[in-house]
């Protein structure tokens, strides 16, 4: 569920695959999903995961239907 921002950029949830490189191959692998930020002069994700919470249990609804659509849609990305 893509949106549009004031800026002119848009974003979507996206489900970002971490790397702790001090634990080596698929020991020290974990997901995580941050907004990912589509910019008239590139491309970036928040520093840090994003938070499911909501004024209303209605609003938490809203937030997993939209991660969930957004991971389908996107795919898995390498944090760096």
């Amino acid at each position: 569920m893509t949106k549009e921002r004031s800026e002119g950029a848009t974003w979507h949830y996206q489900l970002m695959r971490h790397k702790t490189p001090h634990l080596g191959d698929d020991e020290g692998i974990y997901y995580a999903i941050h907004e990912y930020h589509e910019m008239k002069d590139g491309q970036a994700w928040t520093m840090d995961p994003v938070e499911v919470i909501g004024e209303s249990v209605n609003d938490v609804i809203w937030s997993l239907k939209a991660m969930l659509h957004d991971i389908q849609r996107h795919g898995v990305e390498d944090y760096d």
